[in-house]
């Protein structure tokens, strides 16, 4: 990772979305008091879009690619200069958390610190950066890119408010490595991942219906198997859009490395109206819209005359067999009479 130098001192991870059809380079650094048995106390996880490219911890010290890609295109200088400086952050990370339990009284127990640092880059060639820290899961500092200052979130955090912005050129270090040493080093990995990275996976789409409260129906529309993971699905009536009673599952993984998402929502089923499901996905030349179409229930006349045509049929098939068998107990009287086995006595 080829971040700049920063005087650090805190802790948790806050997820930050992705553009869609941007690429997005991200550092996850995590430092724990009291890891389990065989867990690293400290780890460094480098991440494009959505596949771990790198890997440094306590336990190996050495920093690893991730993906072959990486392997293939960097080379023994690479991977033993990034290790010199995961090194470096990880003896860094464990002054600083104690540092903090100093500050909050805390004089054991499990306490987590982290950052997470990145950038991202969107088709339209827009670009956005994130730096930012937490302790125990709590929103410590973050980087207030285009103000170029540092914003405290928790309290306690305030003392490093104070001392950062007291020295500007800490914030313009960060600013401009988010803006321009981030993005050169992404679209270099881009590069390298790229028959993975941009390969398109086409969604397919299932709707179905079920009753819900009220004499209402939620309406289901799973899109699945699509890569990569930005997609639009959104539910229109008559036309247009319908926000109102939808629910969504966000984006999920699935296990072979493409995405799903479900997105729901509850209808009249006594209005008259249309309802479709529109997706929209860079793997489709032109959005996709599916129409849900509601199992008609026949009219009452018809079921019943269906219910006395099915008896009539019954009515018909049970004199035939009854007379045949009499046919056969008639034919042969004293065989039935003496067999108690016969199937001809089965009623």
């Amino acid at each position: 990772m080829h971040l700049l130098p920063l005087p650090l001192l805190l802790g948790s991870l806050c997820a930050q979305g992705v553009l869609s059809g941007s690429h997005s380079l991200q550092y996850f650094y995590s430092e724990v008091t009291e890891p389990g048995p065989g867990s690293p106390e400290f780890y460094v996880v480098g991440y494009v879009d959505d596949r771990v490219i790198t890997w440094y911890d306590s336990v190996s010290q050495d920093f690893q690619p991730r993906a072959q890609w990486m392997a293939e295109n960097e080379g023994p200088q690479y991977w033993e200069e990034e290790t010199l400086k995961q090194k470096g952050w990880q003896q860094s990370f464990k002054v600083n958390m104690k540092n903090l339990m100093n500050r909050y009284n805390q004089s054991g127990g499990v306490h987590t610190w982290q950052m997470m640092c990145g950038c991202e880059l969107g088709s339209d060639g827009s670009t956005r950066g994130f730096f930012q820290f937490a302790y125990d899961g709590h929103d410590f500092i973050r980087l207030d890119k285009d103000r170029v200052i540092w914003v405290a979130e928790m309290q306690g955090a305030e003392i490093m408010e104070r001392k950062w912005n007291a020295d500007r050129s800490i914030a313009e270090q960060q600013k401009a490595y988010l803006e321009q040493i981030c993005i050169e080093w992404l679209q270099k990995y881009v590069r390298y991942g790229a028959q993975e990275l941009d390969r398109k996976e086409r969604p397919q789409v299932k709707l179905w219906d079920k009753k819900s409260e009220g004499g209402l129906t939620t309406l289901h529309c799973l899109v699945t198997g699509l890569y990569p993971r930005e997609i639009e699905v959104k539910w229109v009536r008559n036309g247009q859009v319908t926000m109102q009673g939808t629910v969504t599952t966000g984006i999920l993984p699935n296990h072979d490395g493409t995405y799903q998402i479900q997105v729901s929502v509850d209808i009249d089923p006594q209005e008259e109206a249309t309802y479709d499901c529109h997706v929209d996905h860079s793997s489709l030349l032109e959005p996709l819209r599916v129409l849900w179409e509601p199992k008609a229930s026949p009219p009452v006349g018809i079921i019943i005359g269906v219910i006395v045509a099915v008896l009539l049929v019954m009515a018909g098939v049970l004199g035939v067999v009854t007379w045949k068998k009499k046919q056969k107990a008639s034919d042969r009287k004293d065989e039935s009479f003496s067999s108690s086995g016969d199937s001809s006595m089965s009623i």
